[in-house]
């Protein structure tokens, strides 16, 4: 499955034309090497499921803290509200499992909760749901922390970054000041990727503004992870229908792959875009997250039958 092209997967970069990066400020990144080089593209070890989150029951936007030790995610699995939740669980160090993961009741209710989106300090928990108070059937919904051990605070509408349609967030990039979120308002049948900007990391977000070198009427543009420099944006994408031979998932929908873009500054019009193809099967590829040391992609799959969190290490570039 391609984003660009209609009927093939690139096999090769594929060069779009990008709207303005949401009025972003400029910033020096690492991702790249400026000049005229084409990124380096990524490849990864063998994918790992993470045992101790493993369920029978989906389980998948797995999001953590800059630290590692605190993993967000949502599931159906028994224990929950019901309908889907945000669930959370923790590690004492990055040589242990993560604990038992626990639902976050104070987020949670009887109606559906997904995409949930941990903020690097661990303090802000984005997510979306389509409880009664909403601007659309899904919108954004924040909730605040005064310290990692503190419970969490009721919930709150974002709504500037909501529309009447379906409005998912991802965590902040950009030094915390782009959030990729991604909404059905660019067309009826699939979700696209918006950056909304702010001007700190404790103002409001500004506006979102369409990526429209990612958008296809066609397909999905979903599931973005920004980097912390603005340069590297990881993706999931799907066609809108299937075609007569390709896999569905459960639900009967098309299966999604897993891409990542580049570009070689934050004022870029351009982006570069590479298939996972080590990390993408026949069946559901989605919700990227990167470590901030760029060594660990954490990812949802389905490849051993339900959905579940994998990671697989980034080969040295």
């Amino acid at each position: 499955m391609a984003p660009f092209a209609p009927t093939a997967r690139p096999t090769a970069w594929a060069i779009a034309t990008l709207a303005a990066a949401a009025g972003a400020t400029a910033c020096t990144g690492k991702t790249l090497a400026l000049g005229d080089r084409d990124p380096r593209p990524y490849h990864f070890e063998v994918p790992q499921i993470v045992t101790e989150l493993r369920s029978d029951s989906r389980t998948d936007n797995p999001t953590l803290t800059a630290d590692l030790l605190e993993i967000f995610f949502t599931s159906d699995r028994p224990g929950g509200s019901g309908g889907g939740d945000v669930w959370s669980a923790r590690r004492s160090d990055l040589l242990h499992p993560f604990s038992p993961p626990t639902a976050v009741t104070e987020v949670n209710t009887s109606t559906f909760e997904t995409s949930s989106a941990i903020s690097a300090d661990g303090l802000t928990l984005w997510f979306g749901s389509d409880r009664p108070g909403g601007v659309g059937s899904t919108d954004i919904w924040a909730a605040s922390r005064p310290t990692r051990s503190a419970a969490w605070m009721t919930p709150i509408n974002v709504d500037a970054l909501n529309t009447a349609v379906e409005d998912i967030p991802r965590p902040p990039g950009q030094h915390n000041l782009v959030m990729p979120l991604s909404s059905k308002t660019a067309t009826a049948a699939v979700y696209q990727t918006f950056f909304a900007a702010r001007a700190s990391a404790g103002a409001p977000f500004g506006t979102p503004v369409l990526l429209s070198a990612l958008a296809q009427p066609d397909k999905s543009t979903v599931d973005g992870f920004l980097t912390d420099d603005g340069l590297t944006l990881f993706y999931s994408s799907a066609p809108a229908v299937a075609p007569a031979d390709a896999t569905v998932n459960d639900a009967g929908m098309p299966t999604a792959d897993l891409f990542v873009a580049f570009r070689r500054s934050v004022d870029e019009v351009l982006w570069l875009v590479q298939p996972l193809d080590d990390l993408n099967t026949p069946g559901d590829e989605r919700d990227p997250f990167l470590t901030p040391d760029g060594k660990t992609l954490y990812f949802t799959s389905d490849r051993d039958g339900a959905l579940n969190i994998y990671t697989a290490s980034v080969k040295p570039r």
